[in-house]
């Protein structure tokens, strides 16, 4: 049981790397307790890897790059299209016209108009930048500036995905300016336009953004600074939360929800969420290149012992990538296979596979993703399988995946509002949330099909073939559709998203 702290509550990594990070807090709320700066103490699970969203590929990251940087589009809650920094219209199925917002500068003063936005898109797209957004882009063959705020991007082949790709980080708008002044220091010092500007960054300690007064929305800020920590174990974020070290944090456990509900200087935040909970397979190297063996590994687990121990019924099994909170999408007759060690032992044999197949998982260092482990290595382990289970650090699992330096490792995916975005970049051949090294032939045709059409029934038919195929390939085992927990305090007042970011701006303290 946690003690309810009555001073402000160190984590273990703070201990451990000294008293240098509390000082900091203390400081910014015995300022805050005489007037000015406001500041909220938000806790995350992870330090972020990048600030440049060019070259972000964790969900990690997303709680500092909305705040930091300002997408040209904006999602609502319900997934409808809103102007962010600038307005489109589709002038015609291969052009999207643009116009952006009058008087937008950038954190450094340079200006965003038309030159700007197009320096951004050329930059994700510049395959000698390498840039992961690059992809999300699709069919898009270019961007033409057609007057000082206005500029058009056109198409090769129609592309519905768009407008909500641009509320996404590939619709982030850095300072082009900065980029070429910081160079490979943009990753760590990086300019956007948001509502806050980067203050400082002390690594794997504390990231401070503090208030842009440039800001296109104006002074609505609630806070004037952000103070994000990052804090991997569940119960220090927890046991800082209560004791208002943090007013926010993020990945609250299932089984705190029903005691955190009880406390009234507390709040419980929880919504379904439009990601998914799953582990890729390494499709390119023995023994997960036979898909045979992948089968036997899924026929072995059964997704509700998962959901019972782990997820205390919050959230729900999946059975693919796309969330019933994508519900013109979701396949809801989707199989969720069940514990079958007998049949993953015929498929093991017929494999030609002899003896326990050694096999290891990779997840991080959270006491869920850990218990998640267990579980996969007892019931793959009944099955045929002798599982080993790995452990890293949060800020390591990008580069782990990227490297496909894992035979299953944990892949979880934040969610898009839409379903392309849950499935173009993992499951298409040359994705690059690929992680598996899939090959995905008939899927990526499909996916390329259901990206140029714009009706909705339409492309959930091509979904829903898609993801037939992935339940039959099984390049990634999928376990659950998680619920976003969050948690605050009860008086701090803020909108919680299904893509799970915290999205600050206009959040207050009442």
């Amino acid at each position: 049981m946690i003690a309810l702290a009555k001073r402000p509550t160190l984590g273990r990594r703070a201990l451990l790397a000294g008293a240098a990070a509390l000082p900091a807090v203390l400081a910014a709320r015995g300022a805050q307790a005489q007037g000015a700066p406001r500041t909220l103490a938000i806790g995350v699970v992870s330090d972020p890897v990048t600030l440049d969203p060019a070259f972000s590929g964790s969900f990690f990251e997303n709680q500092v790059l909305y705040n930091l940087h300002e997408t040209l589009l904006v999602a609502r809650s319900d997934g409808t299209v809103t102007p962010g920094l600038a307005s489109y219209t589709q002038a015609d199925p291969l052009t999207y016209a643009f116009t952006l917002r009058e008087g937008l500068t950038f954190h450094d003063g340079t200006p965003l108009d038309a030159a700007a936005a197009k320096a951004n898109i050329d930059r994700y797209l510049d395959p000698a930048v390498a840039s992961t957004r690059r992809s999300d882009f699709g069919p898009t063959t270019g961007v033409n500036v057609t007057g000082p705020l206005t500029f058009e991007i056109k198409l090769s082949a129609p592309y519905a995905p768009l407008p909500l790709v641009l509320t996404n980080r590939a619709g982030m708008m850095v300072s082009p300016a900065a980029v070429q002044k910081l160079g490979a220091d943009f990753a760590t010092r990086a300019v956007g336009c948001g509502p806050w500007k980067l203050a400082s960054w002390t690594k794997n300690s504390e990231l401070l953004l503090e208030k842009f007064d440039g800001y296109w929305q104006g002074q609505g800020h609630g806070f004037d600074r952000l103070l994000f920590r990052p804090l991997p174990d569940e119960t220090v974020r927890l046991a800082n939360l209560r004791s208002n070290t943090l007013q926010l944090i993020d990945a609250v456990p299932p089984q705190a929800v029903v005691g955190l509900a009880r406390e009234t200087a507390l709040r419980v935040s929880q919504m379904p969420s439009l990601g998914f909970n799953g582990f890729a397979f390494n499709c390119t190297r023995a023994p997960f290149n036979d898909k045979r063996v992948r089968q036997a590994f899924t026929a072995a687990v059964d997704p509700d012992v998962i959901q019972r121990v782990v997820y205390f019924n919050t959230g729900q099994p999946a059975a693919g990538p796309l969330s019933p909170a994508v519900p013109w999408a979701f396949d809801a007759e989707l199989p969720v296979r069940t514990n079958d060690a007998a049949r993953a032992r015929t498929l093991l044999q017929e494999a030609g596979v002899s003896g326990p197949v050694p096999v290891s998982i990779t997840v991080t260092n959270s006491p869920a993703m850990l218990r998640i482990a267990q579980i996969l290595q007892a019931q793959a382990g009944a099955a045929g399988f002798k599982v080993e289970l790995r452990q890293i650090d949060p800020t390591s699992l990008i580069t782990v995946l990227r490297q496909r330096d894992f035979d299953l490792c944990m892949a979880p995916w934040s969610g898009r509002y839409d379903p392309d975005g849950n499935m173009f970049a993992y499951f298409t051949k040359d994705g690059p949330n690929n992680f598996a090294g899939y090959p995905a032939e008939q899927v990526t045709a499909l996916l390329l099909q259901a990206r140029s059409i714009a009706g909705q029934t339409e492309r959930a038919q091509l979904y829903r073939q898609a993801q037939r195929i992935l339940s039959e390939d099984c390049p990634m085992l999928f376990l659950h559709f998680d619920a976003i927990i969050q948690a605050s305090s009860a008086r701090l007042r803020w909108t919680q998203y299904p893509d799970a970011v915290l999205r600050l701006y206009g959040s207050s303290m009442g």
